[in-house]
């Protein structure tokens, strides 16, 4: 690696601009420029390909690259988009919500999508904690106002349920359902249960829930605006 340290030896300046670099070394370049800033990198790639292909290249230097993927075409604003992309866009804006510094690689259309602002993601993240007091009720409009669906039995990412004075959820960055027990307004107990038999597997101290939305504000009541990002600027900064 010496002689890579020796020709990647060269200070970012603005309006600069690298070009004729195989694919490989350009996944180099990366990763020496993120070892040596130690901050984030935004890489914008013109299709969603080209920033799948990066991405599974760049792997393969370094685990501290996410990709935010959106759609190539203007139809994605739609409803009806892609769950798995939406999930993997989360998880990357979790990451960068994060104090370790990374890389995230998106194609045309992920750059140009309108995102909350960190301050309001992170004021939107629900932090439970066995002991709290807050009303069941409560619990479920946050959970609706950051994105999570009611359901009767709760089996995937992104759904909740509420039986009585017990409140399943299952949170975006966890393998497994959360139930919250509550005696009247109090917490009671946090346990992950096997969502196939039901069953708890294990006690937790606190649990916190991310949003299941990149659509976060406390302000829209369009219902039609809700969830269609091209209209976030209306009611928050992003």
């Amino acid at each position: 690696m010496n002689l890579l340290d020796d020709v990647l030896q060269f200070d970012l300046k603005k309006n600069m601009g690298l070009y004729n670099l195989t694919d490989e070394f350009f996944c180099v370049v990366l990763k020496s420029l993120l070892d040596k800033y130690q901050k984030n990198i935004l890489v914008v790639v013109d299709s969603l390909f080209e920033a799948n292909k990066l991405y599974n290249s760049l792997n393969n230097y370094d685990d501290r690259v996410y990709l935010f993927p959106m759609d190539d075409f203007l139809t994605s604003e739609a409803l009806a988009i892609s769950p798995d992309l939406m999930i993997t866009r989360l998880e990357t804006i979790h990451m960068l919500n994060s104090h370790q510094p990374c890389i995230v690689i998106t194609n045309l259309m992920g750059y140009l999508r309108f995102l909350p602002s960190k301050d309001t993601y992170q004021e939107h993240i629900i932090h439970l904690n066995v002991g709290d007091t807050i009303p069941p009720n409560n619990l479920v409009k946050q959970l609706v106002s950051i994105g999570y669906s009611r359901d009767t039995i709760v089996n995937k990412t992104g759904e909740f349920g509420v039986r009585g004075y017990v409140v399943d959820v299952f949170p975006i960055d966890e393998e497994s359902p959360v139930r919250i027990e509550f005696f009247d307004d109090e917490i009671e107990s946090i346990r992950y249960f096997d969502s196939d038999t039901q069953k708890s597997i294990s006690k937790l101290d606190s649990i916190s829930i991310l949003p299941y939305s990149e659509f976060i504000t406390s302000h829209c009541e369009n219902e039609e605006h809700f969830g269609r990002q091209k209209y976030l600027p209306l009611y928050d900064t992003v």
